[in-house]
């Protein structure tokens, strides 16, 4: 068969091809091998744009500050968050803490903490509240004597800057108050660890703020306004009444903190009682305005003071004769009826601490008998002021 040889030659080529094809598609193999591999590596070091999205915007609606203790302030874009972390393992409400209570948070978790040795209460926030209502006060004063013509070392004019103090102070803490009680379940008797970390310290800056309010009050306008140099302070019976009412707030409000417990009963009482005193005190200072001493020489002028003092008399008679009558009695048997009749109440209140509370919370309404007649009285006379309303609108007293 060697005398064939134009057969073998297409035999031998054809292996040739082959291993040649061969070759080839190893080389193929690994080379794809090798783009695989270093695309495989390129994807796991680096996220697709969808999970770079989701990612992102997962950050968005987490995205708060460092505080202390690690709980967010949920400064969120969205309107709902996953769940917020508390001290105490409690699950947080689905909605962010409401925008009027995040600056109470925010200063809060900034102030430093002071506090009383033995306990865990703070009054760091409740000197500094006191403090920031002194410079307002004072600050008022200043502003009315250089530039609204008010005359300078007079009493109606301290009378005045009080009054823009408490006006701050009532404002902001009744608003405060609202989206705090608005937030969470209202239990008088509850505990405070029942509640978000968030939320928790919104009404510690809400409660230490009022009593700050009741230090500045008592030692502005009844220690150093009643002091007379070799005497000291010369007060009447209203003052010590008035001072009573300041202590006995205090008392309530600052034991709901040390026992962690019953603080919504004092939150309900604190928003009932000061809902009144804006309007309170702008009448104040349209009465003290309107007056002989003032009226002539303020940026006010007489006849605009004579035309809104009935209607501003006569929507604070409404107010307060509202809350006296109806409202606060209706709160304060509620949370009778939660702190002291509930077994519940009574393991997280102590019972002697229960009593001396429901004292002081009726108390405080029954002693307001009189200035709830005078309302009434003006709520009769109407806005006639020609039909003796005069009378009963002059009868009431402010404080």
């Amino acid at each position: 068969r060697l005398d064939t040889p134009g057969k073998a030659q297409p035999t031998m080529r054809t292996k040739a091809t082959t291993s040649s094809r061969q070759i080839a598609s190893s080389i193929a193999c690994t080379a794809l091998l090798f783009a695989v591999g270093a695309n495989g590596a390129s994807l796991s070091a680096r996220p697709s744009s969808a999970k770079a999205d989701l990612r992102s915007a997962r950050a968005s609606l987490t995205r708060k500050v460092k505080v202390e203790d690690g709980v967010p302030l949920a400064f969120f874009n969205s309107q709902k968050a996953d769940k917020l972390p508390t001290k105490h393992g409690i699950d947080a409400s689905t909605t962010t803490p409401p925008l009027l209570l995040r600056p109470w948070i925010h200063l809060y978790q900034k102030t430093p903490k002071v506090l009383i040795p033995g306990t865990k209460l703070d009054v760091a926030f409740t000197l500094a509240s006191a403090l920031v209502l002194t410079c307002i006060d004072y600050g008022s004063a200043l502003f009315l004597t250089n530039l609204g013509g008010w005359p300078s070392h007079s009493k109606n004019t301290r009378a005045v800057a009080g009054s823009v103090a408490t006006i701050f102070h009532s404002t902001t803490l009744v608003l405060g108050l609202g989206a705090a009680l608005a937030t969470q379940k209202y239990d008088p008797s509850g505990r405070m660890d029942d509640h978000p970390a968030w939320w928790a310290d919104g009404a510690q800056a809400l409660i230490q703020f009022c009593t700050g309010y009741m230090i500045y009050d008592a030692a502005v306008h009844f220690i150093a306004g009643r002091w007379q140099k070799g005497v000291g302070p010369v007060l009447s019976a209203a003052d010590y009444m008035f001072l009573g009412h300041h202590a006995a707030c205090s008392l309530y409000m600052m034991s709901a903190l040390l026992c962690e417990a019953g603080h919504m009963s004092a939150m309900i009482l604190m928003f009932t009682g000061e809902f009144t005193a804006p309007i309170m005190n702008v009448l104040r200072i349209v009465r003290t305005a309107k007056s002989d001493e003032i009226s002539a020489r303020t940026i006010l002028g007489r006849s605009l003071l004579q035309a809104i003092y009935p209607y501003v008399e006569y929507l604070f008679a409404l107010l307060y004769a509202g809350f006296r009558i109806l409202i606060g009695p209706i709160c304060a048997a509620h949370l009778t009826i939660s702190i002291l009749l509930t077994k519940k109440g009574r393991k997280n209140v102590p019972v002697g601490l229960s009593v001396v509370w429901l004292v002081m919370a009726w108390g405080v309404l029954i002693g307001s008998f009189p200035w709830i007649n005078n309302a009434l009285t003006i709520l009769k006379a109407g806005l006639n002021v020609g039909s003796g309303g005069e009378s009963a609108i002059s009868s009431i007293d402010p404080d």
